[in-house]
């Protein structure tokens, strides 16, 4: 045991640094205390990055001189007052980092630490080059031009920032343009915003901080919270608004932004700063929203984010283990996921290039280690609809039991078989209408052909039931949804009737000739009604 640490802290304590007094380039005096965290220790949390390892300076704990990072010193030093003492809670120091059983003991206390502290104060670190100097005027403007176009819409700026429905209809914040921030930054005196003014945004808006995946639950916790670079500060909502800006910006021209904001990073701030309804989410959810964060040790991309998963989606949990190689807590995550939620919704994340290198991973387990671009077949919205039977209070059919080797052996049911195929169908075959020298080979209407033919093949088409193929037809190609993402069956009669017409409209306007194309008791199907895919044929 590290000898400033007198014994192992008891279940469900704490220690806090108690910060001397002192200014400029005095030595630095801490000592610790421990504490119950049940008794509501009065202590503000410190939210850093360690930084590099090598980059060492000495500080004195209750008299003995230990080494720490840059960066905590630095941040050590920023924050001690002149002439008394500060309590803060700062990792590096008040977990002892070499006795990985209090380590995951109190990991398991993040979220109580984080969200009990006082405040939460975020070191971004030293201003060398002047940057902050910059930015921050404009990060105040550009908040201020947001709370403007909020307050002249009626809704809460944090409303209009998080996308919520009732900011739907008025653009959110991609409706604050530059001019408009230009002139509140003249109104109230600050620096009109220039290129050096968004290039030292980018720059504060890419520290290092913005990619760490601890980071994450740090800020998300806080009651109250504040940024601080070198001698400047401002307040977490004004850099998170700011963000939620340039994501609309970017979104609202397609990512054609103006030259200004050309270069800018600001998806990890916006990640971490819009966060409503985070506390519902599973920990897959989470591991995903949050997978381009990075953590020292590969663990900590799952356990640097279990403060922000609720209870009740943690069912089979066996606690923080720092014993546990990386591949066993990754493995965890899919026991996990499948045990909570009754599906295979976590092996869609398991993702294998042209070559496969296993280095010690069964092919089932997903890599939260390494970033991944790739979109996945399965989004969380489609799987409510196609879950194992569950959406209707059927019992789950999945059984998750890896073998001691590391084997998935998985059984289920047959539901059906496939009895034909078409080539595949492009969101091409959707941009144009179908010619009579195209009809031959079009895979749309090889598929209409048999579903609306009574020797159609493995259809439901019947005499009592004549256009059946088409309604299977029409349910398999927008996957049982309508333009507005609703469940066609839970649709009322008049409303899926309307969704049928509207597949058979579509369907025919895009035949030139239908008496060539179509057959005669289609072409009488058809009725008049709203596109169901439009322009964009988003549904495929």
């Amino acid at each position: 045991m590290h000898s400033i640490y007198s014994r192992r802290l008891p279940s469900r304590w704490i220690r806090i640094l108690a910060l001397q007094g002192g200014s400029g380039t005095d030595p630095i005096h801490v000592r610790l205390q421990e504490a119950d965290i049940d008794k509501w220790p009065t202590f503000a949390a410190l939210s850093y990055v360690w930084g590099d390892p090598s980059q060492r300076e000495y500080i004195y704990i209750s008299g003995q001189e230990v080494s720490v990072t840059k960066s905590l010193f630095d941040a050590l030093r920023h924050f001690r007052l002149p002439d008394q003492e500060l309590l803060i809670w700062a990792d590096a120091l008040c977990i002892n980092q070499d006795d990985l059983e209090e380590r995951a003991e109190q990991v398991q206390l993040m979220r109580e630490i984080y969200s009990r502290s006082t405040s939460v104060m975020v070191w971004l670190g030293l201003d060398t080059d002047g940057q902050a100097v910059c930015a921050i005027p404009l990060i105040e403007s550009i908040h201020q031009a947001c709370e403007n176009h909020a307050m002249a819409k009626g809704v809460e700026l944090l409303d209009m920032a998080h996308f919520t429905p009732a900011t739907q209809k008025f653009e959110g914040l991609a409706g604050v343009s530059i001019s408009d921030i230009t002139t509140v930054a003249e109104n109230t005196n600050r620096p009109k915003p220039e290129l050096a003014s968004w290039t030292a945004l980018g720059w504060v808006l890419s520290r290092q901080w913005f990619t760490r995946v601890w980071c994450v639950q740090e800020i998300v916790l806080a009651r109250s919270s504040k940024a601080y670079i070198g001698s400047h500060s401002l307040d977490w909502i004004k850099l998170g608004v700011t963000a939620a800006w340039l994501s609309e910006q970017s979104l609202a021209t397609d990512y054609n932004v103006p030259d200004e904001l050309e270069g800018l990073s600001w998806d990890t701030a916006y990640s971490m700063f819009d966060t409503d309804g985070l506390s519902e989410s599973s920990l897959l959810d989470i591991l995903v929203t949050f997978r381009d964060f990075d953590a020292t040790d590969p663990r900590d991309k799952v356990y640097g984010l279990l403060g922000l998963v609720g209870e009740e989606n943690l069912k089979g949990f066996r606690g923080v283990d720092y014993g546990k190689s990386v591949v066993d807590v990754y493995a965890d995550v899919v026991r996990i996921s499948v045990e909570a939620s009754g599906n295979l919704a976590s092996l869609c994340y398991a993702k294998h290039g042209r070559e496969y290198a296993r280095n010690g991973f069964p092919s089932w387990v997903p890599r939260w280690d390494i970033s991944e671009n790739a979109s996945n077949l399965l989004s969380s919205l489609l799987l409510t609809a196609w879950k194992d039977g569950d959406r209707h209070g059927l019992p789950s059919l999945v059984a998750f039991e890896p073998t001691a080797d590391g084997t998935v052996a998985l059984s289920g049911v047959r539901f059906d078989t496939i009895a034909w195929t078409t080539d595949i169908l492009d969101v091409e075959h959707f941009k144009k209408e179908i010619l009579p020298s195209e009809a031959a080979n079009h895979p749309f209407l090889e598929i209409w052909h048999r579903a609306s033919s009574s020797k159609g093949y493995a259809m439901s088409v019947s005499a009592d039931r004549p256009f059946a193929g088409i309604m299977e037809m029409a349910l398999t190609l927008t996957a049982g949804f309508t333009d507005g993402y609703e469940f066609v069956m839970d649709l009322e009669t008049e409303s899926l009737s309307q969704f049928y017409a509207d597949f058979l409209t579509d369907a025919s306007s895009r035949r030139r000739r239908a008496s060539t194309v179509w057959p005669r008791h289609v072409q009488k199907m058809g009725t008049c009604g709203p596109s169901l895919w439009g322009a964009e044929y988003h549904l495929f």
